[in-house]
């Protein structure tokens, strides 16, 4: 005789159906401004997205770096490392909702591993910088102007709370010391960026880009 499936047993199917459905790719998204890329990537942690452009032979890239499903107390940053595969010399985007609405973006060296993400020059110039929080998400776009033979990156992302309309100390466990990559303008292709993690004091003032 035929057994009839569980309620139990249909509603587990009807869940994971919803999170297939609702899970989100880079490649399907649509930006609200009709900003096209040619290329992006979903990257493996903090539920963030890079979606760009490459002149080669300019070396320009037009960059969107998103990070949904964040609150508005809420920082996001995305950096690379022209040099290197550590987080010091990562050059950073960093943006967040002020507590009168308005967006903060702006630039920020990393010179130590208890940076404040102070606003500062980077290494290479950095045009068209914005930032918009919308449903949940954060999205920096800019065009960088990088040497023409820089098709490989080191990227490393990351996110953390807001407090007096500054950013504060991310979380120092889990996705947010796992969010680097390598990543290939060229090819698209994305990678775990291998280096030896370095253990760093966890009380003190700091912000602790640590990776």
């Amino acid at each position: 005789m035929a057994r009839t499936p569980s309620p139990v047993l249909f509603s587990c199917v009807l869940i994971s159906l919803f999170l297939l459905s609702s899970a989100q790719s880079c490649s399907k998204y649509a930006f609200k401004n009709n900003k096209i890329f040619s290329a992006c990537t979903d990257l493996p942690y903090l539920n963030s997205f890079l979606h760009w452009t490459h002149n080669p032979s300019s070396g320009a890239v037009q960059i969107a770096f998103r990070h949904t499903g964040i609150t508005s107390q809420r920082w996001v940053a995305w950096a690379i490392n022209p040099k290197s595969k550590g987080m010091i010399g990562s050059q950073a985007l960093v943006a967040y909702q002020k507590s009168d609405g308005t967006m903060s973006v702006y630039t920020a060296p990393v010179d130590s591993y208890r940076t404040t993400l102070q606003r500062g020059d980077l290494s290479f110039d950095v045009s068209d910088l914005s930032a918009t929080y919308s449903n949940n998400e954060i999205t920096i776009f800019a065009t960088l102007n990088l040497p023409s033979n820089s098709t490989t990156l080191n990227q490393v992302w990351q996110d953390g709370p807001v407090s007096n309309d500054a950013p504060a100390m991310h979380a120092t466990t889990g996705a947010n010391v796992q969010s680097m990559a390598t990543l290939d303008l060229l090819s698209g292709q994305s990678g775990p960026l291998e280096e030896a993690r370095r253990a760093i004091p966890r009380s003190g003032k700091g912000i602790f880009m640590e990776c």
